[in-house]
């Protein structure tokens, strides 16, 4: 019996690479003790039916069946320690006491143990996992998977591999059962993590799992929850007139009012913890209040567009309570959560200052993750009535990081982060004792590490996220090489510097950047690059979709061929005035010795301006019914009879199914306009999406 163990184990043991065996450890006490098997003295001491007691030195290490995760050591160590990984290196090497090759000790995967690992973690069910766990773990499990935006990823490899998107965590399987799950970074309540990385590696194969009973006395909602309940039912119901009234007035002639209620609303919907509703409505009275105020930044068809996607929310939530749920991605989160994740690899690409439409100002620097392959961001942020703090020269100020001087020091270089947190959404926090340790890299090294996209065609993404796709706004930022790039061209009726990137099939990006006081120095840098990229030069973007289409803001500029400092920060560096002549307005104003207009503009144009070029793209029907709604949405509902709008609607919506549209059915005779115009434009966006 006991030789079954020790070759169990050590067949176990060998399946362990470098990556499991520093997600058990890490890799300094992997390092050590492999030079502790050149020095100290490993052998067997003593094995039983269920354990394996191996010497290593002066110090006793005892294993079971589950791997290195339970074993222990009489060294003072609380967690796994070297002696436990020497040990465990050592019986991989020698699973029979001989010089025998141990079982799965090959360089690649076996298919037939592949094979048995995955038929392990199928054959586990409720009662397994519960034996293992524990039955809140279990619960947990469920749950943590159901929160999930995109489900983990699995691959396979020597061992079973499962990746969480949040938190940044992979879930290893070289066999041992639950407890034998291999977690590569610290969380809390592990257990949790084992038996959602069993969940979901039986998920994506077809094997779904109910989760634990409720307890009997849970059986019906409790007093609480029964009010909670009837609270989100009324203010449902408040969200959803406010949000048509403000179309049956027309969101060209809102008022005062209007404001006052959807401020309301949000405050409401935050007290009932519908806290993306909140965050939506919150966005919608701030823009209503931009066009109340005829501001120069405020936009009757963004704030169109985004009464639309409340409104489709709220539908959506409205849907899911009478079915008796309340999905987190439909709720959402009091507030950013951010998980501790093993040391990252990032690449620094560069920073951007900003101003909010909601009182807040500061400076975002991007990265990217090789460890994840993902874009990362790390922001300072503050009020913008808070003295003392510039974005600007944030960006060269101490940096939240110990190694690093200040953010400007991590462009165009390679950054290694211990004890970072990052959330859901690819934020990093500042908070906690975070050490970075940064390396120069020349321009081909870094661009040998980058994600580069050299067609278009995929930029923007999964194409329709819809309501339950809450989205990351790292995903946005993309790594582009440009087949060739226009003059900048300056809009001043829009205060818009607006410069193209074609890629080598002819498609073309707009890439824009508004006009504002922290946007300057990027505007002039831009109108100063134009068309004289560099050879194989790259652009970061952040790409959006504008009315069903994309259009990428700057970021910075990589030129493979310097040897140093390869990562041209837009909206921070200066460069060598060049020798070809300035062709943009700045130089022409000059010339003429006119005060440049866009001076007069910068405190009106803070936030992200408007396409001027409209939809681009979408099929012609599509735009028409676009510009139905939103010509009727401006004017108001109120005054025009029902069936005509209908009529118009229907009328539309046919000549969109002629063309294989059918998801724009006949309106109902009983809808009400303003909710009919809500629906038809959400609609509009998923099409827009898609096409994008």
């Amino acid at each position: 019996m006991s030789a079954t163990v020790r070759a169990d184990l050590a067949a176990l043991l060998a399946r362990y690479d470098d990556d499991t065996w520093s997600a058990v450890a890490n890799r300094g006490l992997l390092r050590r003790a492999r030079k502790d098997l050149g020095t100290v003295a490993v052998a067997v001491q003593h094995e039983t039916d269920v354990a394996v007691e191996l010497t290593v030195g002066a110090h006793t290490v005892t294993m079971t069946a589950d791997g290195p995760a339970t074993a222990r050591c009489t060294c003072p160590s609380a967690v796994v320690c070297q002696h436990v990984v020497a040990a465990g290196l050592w019986l991989a090497e020698h699973p029979s006491g001989t010089g025998a090759s141990p079982v799965g000790a090959d360089d690649g995967p076996r298919d037939g143990m592949v094979d048995v690992l995955h038929d392990e973690l199928m054959a586990l069910d409720e009662t397994a996992l519960r034996a293992a766990a524990g039955l809140a773990a279990c619960r947990s499990a469920h749950q943590i998977l159901d929160d999930l935006d995109d489900a983990p990823t699995v691959t396979r490899g020597r061992a079973l591999e499962v990746r969480f998107p949040h938190p940044a965590l992979v879930a290893r399987y070289p066999g041992g059962g639950v407890a034998g799950v291999v977690l590569d970074a610290p969380v809390r309540a592990p257990e949790r993590y084992r038996v959602a990385a069993v969940l979901a590696w039986q998920r994506a194969h077809g094997l779904v799992l109910p989760p634990p009973a409720a307890p009997s006395a849970r059986t019906r909602p409790s007093a609480a929850e029964e009010s909670l309940a009837a609270a989100r039912d009324r203010v449902r119901a408040s969200v959803v007139a406010v949000l048509r009234d403000t179309v049956r007035i027309g969101v060209s002639h809102l008022s005062p009012a209007v404001v006052d209620r959807l401020t309301t609303a949000a405050v409401g919907a935050q007290g009932v913890e519908y806290h993306r509703l909140a965050r939506a409505l919150r966005g919608v009275a701030d823009q209503a209040d931009l066009v109340l105020a005829r501001s120069a930044r405020a936009d009757d068809l963004a704030l169109l567009d985004e009464v639309a996607a409340a409104h489709a929310l709220v539908v959506a939530l409205d849907t899911a309570a009478a079915d008796g749920r309340a999905p987190a991605a439909l709720v959402g989160r009091a507030r950013t959560a951010y998980e501790g994740t093993r040391p990252l690899d990032l690449v620094g690409l560069g920073g951007v200052p900003w101003r909010s439409g909601t009182g807040y100002h500061g400076v975002t620097a991007v990265f990217w993750s090789p460890t994840l392959g993902r874009m990362l961001t790390r922001t300072d942020a503050r009020p913008v009535d808070l003295a003392g703090f510039d974005p600007r020269a944030r960006w060269v100020q101490p940096a939240p990081w110990s190694g690093l001087s200040s953010p400007a020091d991590t462009a165009g270089r390679a950054i290694t982060l211990t004890g970072a947190r990052l959330s859901a959404d690819g934020r990093l926090s500042g908070a906690g004792p975070v050490s970075a340790r940064a390396t120069p890299l020349d321009g081909s090294a870094l661009v040998d590490r980058l994600p580069v996209r050299t067609t278009w065609e995929t930029l923007g993404g999964d194409p329709v996220r819809g309501l339950t796709g809450a989205g990351d706004a790292a995903e946005a930022w993309v790594v582009l090489r440009p087949a060739s790039s226009s003059d900048a061209r300056w809009d001043p009726a829009e205060q818009v510097v607006r410069w193209q990137l074609a890629d080598g099939e002819g498609a073309v990006l707009d890439v824009e950047l508004p006009w504002s006081r922290l946007h300057a120095h990027a505007v002039d840098r831009i109108e100063r690059l134009g068309d004289s990229l560099p050879a194989d030069a790259l652009v970061v973007v952040r790409v959006r979709r504008t009315r069903g289409r994309l259009v990428g803001e700057p970021l910075s500029v990589i030129d493979p061929a310097r040897p140093a400092d390869p990562v041209d920060v837009l909206h921070f560096d200066d460069v060598p005035r060049r020798t070809r002549a300035r062709t943009g307005l700045v130089a022409k104003l000059l010339a003429a010795g006119t005060p440049d207009a866009r001076s007069a503009a910068g405190t009106a144009t803070d936030g992200a301006g408007p396409s001027a070029d409209g939809v681009a793209g979408v099929p012609a029907p599509v735009a028409v019914l676009r510009s139905l709604v939103e010509r009727r949405a401006q004017r108001g509902t109120t005054a025009l009879p029902g069936d005509v709008l209908r009529v118009e609607v229907a009328a539309a919506h046919v000549r969109l199914r002629d063309v294989g549209f059918g998801v724009f059915t006949p309106p109902a005779s009983d809808v009400d306009p303003a909710e009919l115009l809500l629906r038809d434009l959400f609609v509009i966006q998923q099409v827009e999406q898609a096409y994008a």
